[in-house]
């Protein structure tokens, strides 16, 4: 289920009034001004569920099997920590300036 964009480029004969409106295709990112409400919602809850998931399995582990894991977990924190700092100061990771072909 689906909902439509806000800007159709539709017109009211029913004919495409421009280009295509550019999706996600692959591992293609999608810019946040082309990127649909669904796309952002699925790429926030996979990166939470991944930090989230980063943070307490190694804690469950490190409870039921070796301690060692607490230590994989406060990695994880840390990471996600240094994450969030870059992503609100608009700092990038040096692998997505590579990635974007920017330096």
């Amino acid at each position: 289920m689906s909902t439509p964009e806000h800007t159709s480029r539709i017109g009211h004969s029913g004919q495409s009034t421009g280009s295509p409106v550019p999706r996600r295709s692959g591992s293609v990112v999608v810019s946040s001004a082309t990127a649909t409400r669904t796309t952002r919602a699925v790429t926030w809850a996979g990166w939470h569920l991944g930090e989230l998931a980063g943070v307490f399995v190694p804690i469950g582990l490190g409870a039921v099997w070796w301690e060692g894991f607490y230590a994989v977990s406060v990695l994880a924190a840390l990471g996600w920590a240094v994450h969030e700092v870059r992503a609100r100061t608009g700092r990038r990771s040096p692998s997505t300036k590579d990635r974007t072909g920017s330096k």
